[in-house]
């Protein structure tokens, strides 16, 4: 089936703007506080009360993000419960004390969309189509679940230098609201340019939903830098899907794309074409020689990287291909495009491998040395 300008994608975290903008509306409506504190609402889980509504939608609040469970990819191919996430995630210590810094969590987000049911006694679904998609006029929007899945939804797929496959199952039911609704590039610009335009908020709360935290991230929206460029956004992915929602304020430019491959290098289109637009140099893809699996080239490679205390790269092979995981990470697949030089899944970086040292270059720029041969 053709993709057309009805063809509804899986969004993924870009649900989350959409998510604080529902969020928002309830501080609006003065039925929420964003001073409010956790335990308000989940009186049982842990520093409960050191933790704010705010912290929750900016990625402060310290709470670990269950995407690092070690079992997370098959967890998300059973029925669990947004309930049950948060009580699994209440066993983990958190990742800093609340307020003192920055750390992405779906949790957080999972926590909010629970928080929206409580204060509105509505089902999020319900909540969110009446107060923020319907009165944007998002009409090919909404919630996806395992009783509701549109009929017209793009199929996901999984492409890489070996073949392209459908992607793997997922529950839609788990992400909940850190990443489970659909929608089209058409009326994620329209709820863009209504957010952006102080269409549903006054102008100084506007300004509070795009004032950094501590780590670039206001509220449900990153705080970007394209090369001296400001702008706003969120990237979203979920499997079989990705996709990029940026606005540049300076030039009231809006760049949206949604894509059915949930390996497109979704932060190099992005950057592309701010640089297109703003005359700015870019470099066009090239199409790449992949080099076959080879075990003389896993002898070399495999092994532990130490990139912090805490935080090792694990590069091991099957007899497939070769691959890396970060601690607690999902594993992506390396690809070999040179002697020593392989790309990611998603082939937004370049990894070097040599004279026991693991080096990063594009998007990042890392060393890492071996400290453990397989």
């Amino acid at each position: 089936m053709p993709i057309t300008d009805s063809t509804l994608f899986l969004i993924g975290s870009i649900t989350k703007p959409i998510v604080a903008a529902a969020i928002l509306t309830l501080v609006r409506d003065q039925k929420l506080s964003l001073e409010a504190s956790l335990d308000q609402f989940f009186p049982d889980f842990p520093r409960a009360n050191e933790v704010s509504i705010e912290q929750l939608l900016t990625h402060t609040s310290g709470i670990r993000d269950y995407h690092y469970f070690p079992d997370w990819k098959k967890l998300s191919q059973t029925d669990i419960q947004p309930v049950d996430v948060v009580n699994q995630v209440a066993t983990d210590p958190f990742r800093f004390d609340p307020g003192t810094s920055f750390r992405y969590s779906n949790t957080g987000y999972i926590l909010l969309g629970l928080i929206i049911e409580q204060v509105s006694n509505l089902p999020f679904e319900s909540y969110v189509q009446d107060h923020a998609l319907e009165p944007m006029g998002m009409k090919n929007s909404g919630v996806i679940s395992n009783a509701k899945t549109p009929t017209n939804l793009a199929i996901g797929m999984t492409t890489s230098p070996r073949d392209a496959r459908v992607a793997d199952y997922i529950n839609y039911n788990q992400p909940f609201t850190s990443g489970n609704m659909y929608s089209t590039t058409a009326d994620l610009m329209k709820f863009t340019q209504a957010i952006m335009d102080s269409v549903f908020f006054s102008p100084e709360q506007t300004a509070q939903i795009f004032s950094a935290g501590s780590g670039h991230y206001g509220m449900g929206w990153g705080i970007r830098d394209f090369d001296g460029i400001g702008g706003f956004g969120h990237y979203g992915g979920m499997n079989g899907f990705w996709g990029s929602v940026t606005y540049l304020p300076e030039s009231q430019t809006l760049i949206c794309f949604l894509t059915n491959d949930d390996n497109t290098p979704k932060i190099s289109i992005t950057q592309d074409l701010v640089a297109i637009i703003n005359d700015k140099p870019y470099i066009l893809p090239e199409r790449q020689t992949f080099i076959p699996y080879s075990k003389r080239t896993a002898e070399l490679i495999e092994g532990d990287y130490l990139v912090k205390p805490g935080d090792t790269l694990h590069v091991y092979s099957d007899s497939v291909g070769h691959f890396m995981q970060e601690t607690g990470q999902i594993p992506y697949e390396l690809f070999q495009v040179g002697p020593t030089s392989f790309v990611m899944t998603m082939q937004e970086f370049v990894v070097h491998i040599k004279n026991d040292t693991l080096r990063f270059s594009g998007l990042v720029n890392l060393e890492a040395p071996r400290i453990k041969s397989n």
